[in-house]
């Protein structure tokens, strides 16, 4: 498949996965509230993505307790951030941020005006610079293709028909009596929708999140000309999940998340795409197979245990 072709492929998808949500949050509003809702679901839903805040990494990070990793003090991450961000087209280069966490972890959060990189402690220490580097192409292009803000969108969409979905509980409840009482009729069909719209939602907001990491590994692999790296990454990475969920669920509890659950592919269907785009790749950025970034003593913090934050991110 060509550039274009699947360019064009991704565009459809996630044209056609906002539509169907676009058409949920409208039938939500028109059981509300007829065709007014329908106006006022679009209306509330155009209003926040537009007024929806884009919070700065120099906010968001210090609330992981993150520090921003200076060029001085990590010359190597930033040349091959450099190259990587050249290489993507970006007018501005992302600043990396040092997360002193145990969990394995990197994310890209801001615009592509004032991007930024966040690096676990955890992930900086068992990955080879070569990994590194694999998955900062990959935290690229993410940034490169504004996935950031797609995701907020998908995000924001999803509240809103949490928010409708619960109002319309909260009217059947509230007329339960009457209806009891042979005074109002309740629309049991509508019922129903109102409880199928969330979960409905939650699954093409996985869809979208599924098919964003897909193509942002492609595209890493574009960017480094090595897809073997970044296979090796989300093997460690893989690794990793597999002892905190033995952490978390107590030894011998395993369990297999159905793919239509994941935010992310599963991590051998992405190796083997991975190792497949071998033979398209056109540049090559090379570095040491065994070299390892040295986390400046100044950075070290105590490294905090996992557990859920309410950004949404374990660290």
């Amino acid at each position: 498949m060509t550039d274009f072709n699947y360019k064009l492929k991704n565009f459809i998808h996630t044209f056609v996965l906002f539509i169907c949500m676009g058409l949920i949050l409208s039938v939500l509003g028109f059981i509300l509230a007829g065709v007014e809702g329908i106006v006022w679901a679009v209306f509330l839903g155009i209003l926040i993505l537009v007024i929806s805040p884009n919070l700065s990494p120099s906010f968001i990070f210090p609330l992981y307790g993150g520090r921003l990793l200076s060029a001085d003090d990590a010359p190597g991450l930033y040349r091959i951030n450099q190259e990587l961000s050249a290489r993507a087209g970006l007018s501005v280069q992302p600043e990396l941020y040092y997360l002193p966490s145990q969990v394995m972890n990197a994310f890209s959060i801001g615009t592509s005006a004032n991007p930024a990189i966040g690096l676990s402690d955890a992930l900086l220490n068992a990955l080879t610079m070569r990994e590194i580097m694999a998955v900062l192409a990959h935290e690229i292009s993410h940034i490169q293709h504004n996935d950031v803000r797609v995701m907020t969108y998908a995000d924001v969409i999803s509240r809103i028909t949490g928010t409708l979905s619960l109002t319309g509980y909260l009217l059947v409840f509230l007329n339960l009596p009457l209806f009891f009482m042979g005074l109002v009729t309740i629309s049991w069909p509508a019922v129903g929708v109102l409880l199928a719209a969330p979960p409905l939602m939650s699954f093409l907001q996985l869809s979208l999140s599924r098919m964003r990491e897909l193509d942002a590994d492609r595209q890493a692999v574009l960017l480094t000309g090595d897809p073997e790296g970044l296979a090796m990454a989300l093997n460690k990475l893989e690794a990793y999940e597999s002892s905190l969920l033995d952490m978390l669920l107590g030894h011998g509890r395993k369990t297999s998340t159905p793919s239509v659950l994941r935010t992310h592919p599963d991590t051998q269907e992405r190796i083997e795409r991975l190792l497949r785009l071998k033979k398209a790749s056109e540049q090559d950025l090379k570095h040491a197979h065994h070299d390892r970034f040295e986390i400046p003593v100044h950075y070290q913090k105590t490294i905090r245990k996992p557990r859920w934050h309410l950004g949404g991110f374990w660290y």
